[in-house]
C-alpha cells in the first residue's frame, strides 16, 4: 500500500484537529468546573431536577405495563435481589433438542444478583419535532476494576435533545447499583442543545481510577445542520474518576465525527476510535496529542464495530469493510510506524450460510495461547494470532438461531470464553443463555437460562447484551442487560429494550475449573 496516501491522510487530519481546546465551552450547571493541565475537570455537586412533563402515548403504555409486571418494585428502588434455582438450568423448548447434542447444561445453578439500573427519566416525554428519544439501552463493553472490586458499563436513552447518558457502577461488596453523574449535564448541555445518547465502545481504565470512554450521537446517519448549530461538534473523549466522581472532558478530537467503537492500550496510554463514517483516531492519552485522525488510504476502510488492540505490540486491528474487499481481510494499524497494512488473513465465512460478515466481538487481551478469540457478526468463531498474522476458523459459536454475539470475555487461565447469544434483544427466545465455551475441546455449556425464570418471578425479560465481563479471577460474570418489563406479543415477539439491568452471575466452582 502506498505510504504517501497514509501520509496525506495524516496531514489532512492534523490540519483539522483542535486537540482539547474545544473542551466544554459552556459552564457546567451541576457543579464546579476547572481547567486542568489537560481537558476540563467537572466536579459535580448537585443533581439537576428535571421538570415532569406528560409522557408520549407509547411511553405511557410502557409505564402501565411495567407497573403491572414489576410486582417486586425493582424499577423504582434499584434494589438488588439474589436468586439460585434449578429452574435456571431448564432449556426452553426452542433449544431443548440441542441439549446433550450441541451443548450441555451446568449441573449446579449459579447464584445471581440482579437489579434494574436506576436511570432517570425512566419514561419519556415528546422530543422536539423531527427527533426521537428512547429506548434506554446498553451498547458498550463493560470493565472490571480490581482495585475496588466494582464493575462498570453504560446506558443511554438514544436522545439528541435533552439526551441522557450514564456510566453505571455495580458494587458486589455492598450489593448496590448506581449511576455516575449524567454526562450531557456535566458538559453543560441544556435541553435546547443537541447531545450524545450513547457510549458504544470498550470502557477501559488508565491512570489509576480513571475510566475512559468516547461518546456517540444517536441520530443517523448524522445530526442535521440545525443540530450542529446548537453548538454540537461531535463525539467527546472523556474520563471519569470512579473514586471521586470527577469527570474530565478532553473535547471533540475531530469535528463532526462520533465514535461507535473505541478501545484503549492501557500499557502505552493510547486511545483508538473509529467514527460513524469510518474515520480512524489514534490519540495519545499521556500527552493528549493526536497520532492519527482521518480516513485510511484508498481501498481500506476500518470496520466501525470493532477495535482489537494488542497491548503486547501496541498495534490495533479490525476488518476491511471497503467494498473492494468482500472477504474482509484484517487491517493493522502499526502504531510505531503510523501506517496501515492489509493482512493476508480474512474473516471466515459462517459455516451454516456461507456468508462473510465483519468482526463484531473479541477478547480484550491475548490469552495464554497468544491468541485473540473473535466472532463475526454472523456468529462465526475464530482465533487471530497477531505474531503470525493468521486466522483459524473455529465454527459457529452458538448452535441456535440467535447467532449474534456482541460481547466475549475469557477466563484468566484462558480455557473458557463466556458469551450471551442474541445480542440485539432476541436472546430471550432461546432462554437468554449464559454460555461457557471450552477453548480446549470446543464444548459449550450453559451456566444458566435467565428466561423464563426472571419473567415469571419478576416480570422482566432479559433480551440481550453488549456487555459481559468477568472479574479478575474468572469467578463472576457481570452482564448489563437490555431488557424490559413487557409482555410477549401474540406473534411471539417482544420489545426487549427500555429497562437496563445489572446481573452478577457467580459461576459455581465446579463448573469453571481450568
Amino acid at each position: 500500500m502506498p505510504n504517501h496516501a497514509c501520509f496525506r491522510a495524516g496531514l489532512v487530519a492534523l490540519a483539522v484537529l483542535s486537540a482539547a481546546a474545544s473542551a466544554a465551552s459552556q459552564p457546567n450547571q451541576t457543579g464546579a468546573r476547572a481547567s486542568g493541565p489537560f481537558g476540563t475537570v467537572h466536579r459535580v455537586t448537585t443533581p439537576i431536577k428535571e421538570p415532569v412533563l406528560p409522557l408520549m402515548a407509547k411511553e405511557a403504555e410502557r409505564k402501565t405495563a411495567a407497573d403491572k409486571l414489576d410486582t417486586a418494585g425493582l424499577l423504582s428502588s434499584a434494589r438488588v435481589v439474589t436468586d439460585s434455582d434449578p429452574r435456571m438450568l431448564v432449556p426452553p423448548e426452542s433449544v431443548a433438542a440441542l441439549d446433550g447434542k450441541d451443548f450441555t447444561v451446568a449441573k449446579v445453578p449459579p447464584v445471581i444478583e440482579f437489579a434494574i439500573a436506576p436511570v432517570e427519566p425512566k419514561f419519556f416525554s415528546e422530543p422536539p419535532e423531527g427527533n426521537k428519544v428512547g429506548p434506554w439501552s446498553n451498547w458498550s463493553q463493560g470493565v472490571y476494576f480490581p482495585d475496588t472490586g466494582k464493575f462498570y458499563s453504560s446506558a443511554g436513552d438514544h436522545g439528541g435533545y435533552n439526551a441522557h447518558l450514564y456510566i453505571i457502577e455495580y458494587d458486589p461488596a455492598g450489593k448496590t447499583v448506581r449511576c455516575l453523574p449524567e454526562i450531557n449535564k456535566v458538559l453543560g448541555r441544556t435541553p435546547e442543545r443537541f447531545g450524545d445518547g450513547k457510549i458504544h465502545g470498550w470502557l477501559g481504565f488508565y491512570g489509576g481510577p480513571h475510566l475512559w470512554f468516547a461518546t456517540y450521537w444517536a441520530k443517523y446517519p448524522e445530526p442535521a445542520e440545525v443540530d450542529y448549530a446548537t453548538g454540537y461538534g461531535g463525539g467527546y473523549l472523556m474520563s471519569v474518576n470512579v473514586r471521586t466522581g470527577e469527570i474530565t472532558d478532553y473535547g471533540v478530537p475531530l469535528e463532526r465525527a462520533s465514535w461507535p467503537y473505541h478501545h484503549i492500550d492501557s500499557k502505552r496510554g493510547m486511545l483508538f476510535a473509529v467514527g460513524r463514517t469510518n474515520e480512524f483516531l489514534a490519540w495519545d492519552m499521556k500527552t493528549q496529542r493526536t497520532r492519527f485522525a482521518g480516513y485510511l488510504p484508498d481501498g481500506l476502510e476500518w470496520g466501525h464495530r470493532s477495535m482489537l488492540v494488542d497491548e503486547v505490540t501496541g498495534n490495533a486491528y479490525s476488518c476491511n469493510t471497503h467494498e473492494s474487499d468482500p472477504d474482509m481481510h484484517f487491517i493493522k494499524y502499526d502504531t510505531a510506524r503510523n501506517r496501515f497494512f492489509k493482512l493476508d488473513c480474512s474473516i471466515p465465512k459462517q459455516q451454516r450460510n456461507g456468508q462473510t460478515a465483519y468482526l463484531r466481538a473479541h477478547t480484550r487481551h491475548r490469552g495464554p495461547d497468544g491468541l485473540f478469540w473473535c466472532v463475526s457478526q454472523q456468529g462465526e468463531l475464530f482465533t487471530f494470532d497477531p505474531e503470525r498474522e493468521v486466522i483459524e476458523d473455529k465454527g459457529l459459536l452458538w448452535p441456535g438461531a440467535q447467532t449474534y454475539v456482541a460481547s466475549l470475555d475469557r477466563s484468566p487461565g484462558g480455557r473458557y470464553l463466556y458469551f450471551v447469544p442474541g445480542a440485539h434483544g432476541g436472546g430471550w427466545a432461546e432462554g437468554a443463555p449464559i454460555v461457557q465455551y471450552d477453548t480446549r475441546t470446543g464444548a459449550r455449556k450453559v451456566i444458566a437460562f435467565p428466561f423464563p425464570y426472571y419473567r415469571e418471578k419478576y416480570g422482566y425479560i432479559t433480551g440481550g447484551t453488549y456487555s459481559a465481563v468477568l472479574d479478575d479471577k474468572g469467578e463472576r460474570l457481570c452482564i448489563l442487560w437490555n431488557g424490559a418489563f413487557t409482555d410477549i406479543k401474540p406473534n411471539g415477539k417482544a420489545d426487549t429494550f427500555g429497562h437496563c439491568s445489572v446481573m452478577l452471575v457467580h459461576i459455581p466452582e465446579s463448573e469453571r475449573r481450568e
